[in-house]
């Protein structure tokens, strides 16, 4: 199993001392820079002193050179740590490769990744070896574990065992465990999460939650039961909650949630120390959020809104490595630490003009000279594949029956969280019937196995024929619209292209986005994938939705760990009441 930093040997620890000692000449030496140093938050003048892959010397004299010493001048630029992102989900349309070389681009030299949809689609061992697949990249790529799979599905639930999930906890790419989106049911016992966190900690791993305005109480219990940060908080005081227990304060600028400049303001106003457990995060954004850049661009927000250098470059390195143990090898520019450097202009812009990691400069001038390499994807068939079994779609399995009491219309707050509307739909003829008047679409989650259906009514999303998506939480197909005949082509225009997003209005195909990794991911590179999902956010917009991300919106129908009404493969469900209210139906196309 490979580790994204590999281990300092003897030998090598004993040459990097050689060259700090100038007995030995460097490999590298980065001449005339100022070094933000996050350690004291000074600024400095300093030469660094490079021994293959690692800092050896920081500080006035020149180191011993001779011709094959790289000499690269920063005369009039600033040296900072390279950018850790603490909560990536790599897997939102892009695809994990893709995106590390985007951020990469810049200034994130290091991310703890969420392993949920690989881990729904993989066995543990082809998930190991790709893991070690990224551990190549330039970009370190670690990992977190979940303990629960955000959707109530019994298929998901059974890949959640004790046997898996701990045998992951402790291959060396894993941080962490997390998030806990079923953290009521830890509070509660549930015995696989108990067993779960105790594993993470036993192994000295850290615990991500996932509390939405929690209170004082809730979290002191779920920090009790092993929980140590956070990416929660939407306003300072829920942040200094989370502060004041010991916790880690993940401030997240998204988005569904771009909270940023608003926690930065109120803890600032509140005087706290802010220096040493705050980080910073763009939890997943879709790709036309991360137009104005990654990691750069929260920063970019944190210090505009007030939080001063210090603090705001330390949320974006050293605190992140303090916080997963990794201090020792990453997180400043210091000797021993590998050297994954950022050349700014000035601290104000934290976008990098030349990105240095693990010794090579891999950016020169904002242009990727050194790309990470691309993944033979076939090794990985059931990544490369996603073949639905429900073509050709039946328009019936699109009518909403009725259920004999008021049917109910789920309707969108926001991008991501629901309620059941007070209008209560007409029925004609046994079939509960939308209102376009009233913005409402026919809505199903479809099995991709052809098995099940789960309908209803959702009112908020715009209007249009029909859309059919293989991207959701549960990895089966969502598809909404106001004619079900055209539902049924856009399944089955997904269903041809082995995966992906179909837009069908006024009669004709007008947006289509293969996703041909698993249904979920493109194998565009970023820029290409920023402009074909702008498009769909586009034309979406012009059919009446109205809220922030609509990609979001697409995901997260079937997720559970949100309010209040969910499509499942069991049926619509209640997350607040934990019932179900209206049941799935079977399919005979299933079972031929």
């Amino acid at each position: 199993m490979k580790t994204p930093i590999p281990p300092l040997t003897a030998e090598r620890r004993r040459r990097l001392t050689e060259v700090a000692m100038r007995r030995c000449p460097a490999t590298a030496w980065i001449r005339g820079g100022r070094v933000f140093n996050v350690y004291t938050g000074e600024l400095l003048r300093a030469e660094v002193v490079l021994c293959d892959d690692r800092i050896a010397y920081v500080g006035e004299k020149t180191p011993n050179v001779n011709d094959e010493t790289a000499i690269i001048d920063a005369d009039g630029l600033i040296l900072v740590p390279g950018y850790l992102e603490p909560h990536a989900h790599p897997f939102l349309l892009y695809n994990p490769f893709a995106l590390a070389a985007f951020a990469l681009r810049h200034g994130t030299t290091g991310m703890v990744n969420d392993n949920l949809y690989l881990f729904h689609r993989l066995d543990v061992e082809e998930l190991e070896a790709f893991w070690d697949e990224t551990a190549e990249l330039p970009v370190r790529m670690w990992w977190w574990v979940r303990l629960d799979p955000q959707t109530d599905s019994p298929l998901l639930r059974r890949r959640y065992t004790p046997e898996r999930t701990g045998r992951l906890l402790a291959h060396p790419a894993v941080l962490q465990a997390g998030e806990l989106t079923a953290w009521p049911d830890l509070l509660a016992g549930d015995a696989a999460l108990v067993a779960g966190v105790d594993r993470a900690r036993a192994l000295g791993k850290r615990v991500e939650g996932h509390h939405p305005g929690a209170s004082v109480e809730t979290l002191n219990a779920v920090a009790a039961a092993g929980v140590t940060a956070c990416h929660e908080a939407i306003n300072g005081e829920e942040a200094l909650r989370r502060l004041r227990l010991g916790l880690y304060a993940t401030l997240r600028h998204s988005s569904i949630r771009p909270d940023v400049p608003t926690l930065v303001r109120e803890l600032v106003a509140s005087g706290i120390d802010l220096t040493s457990r705050l980080m910073l995060t763009t939890d997943g954004s879709p790709p036309p959020f991360l137009r104005e850049g990654f990691l750069d661009a929260v920063l970019r927000e944190a210090l505009a809104a007030g939080l001063p250098p210090l603090a705001a470059y330390r949320a974006a390195t050293l605190n992140v490595a303090v916080y997963y143990g990794l201090d020792g090898d990453i997180g400043g520019i210091a000797p021993g630490r590998v050297a994954d450097i950022n050349f700014l202009e000035d601290l104000a812009n934290p976008t990098p003009v030349h990105v240095m990691s693990g010794g090579r400069l891999r950016v020169q001038d904002g242009r990727l000279v050194d790309a990470p390499p691309s993944l033979d994807w076939s090794r990985y068939p059931a990544l490369c594949r996603y073949a639905p079994r429900v073509a050709p779609a039946d328009p019936d399995w699109f009518r909403v029956i009725d259920p004999g009491f008021p049917f109910p219309v789920m309707e969108l707050v926001n991008a991501v969280i629901t309620r059941v509307s007070r209008d209560v739909p007409a029925v004609r003829d046994g079939e509960v019937v939308p209102d376009p008047d009233r913005g409402e679409l026919h809505a199903a989650l479809l099995s991709a196995d052809g098995h099940w259906v789960t309908t209803g009514i959702v009112r908020g999303f715009g209007l249009f024929d029909a859309l059919a998506s293989s991207f959701s939480g549960s990895g089966d197909l969502m598809v909404l619209g106001r004619d079900r005949k055209a539902m049924a082509r856009a399944v089955d225009a997904v269903c041809e292209m082995g995966g992906g997003i179909v837009l069908v209005d006024g009669g004709r195909e007008v947006y289509r986005l293969p996703l041909p990794l698993g249904g979920c991911m493109s194998d565009l590179p970023m820029d290409e994938l920023m402009e074909r999902t702008e498009q769909l956010v586009t034309l979406l917009r012009q059919r009446g939705y109205g809220h922030t991300d609509p990609l979001y919106s697409l995901f997260f129908f079937s997720s559970t760990h949100l309010p209040a009404l969910r499509f499942t493969p069991d049926g619509l469900y209640d997350v607040k009441q934990k019932r179900m209210l209206v049941p799935s139906r079977l399919l005979e196309h299933g079972q031929r």
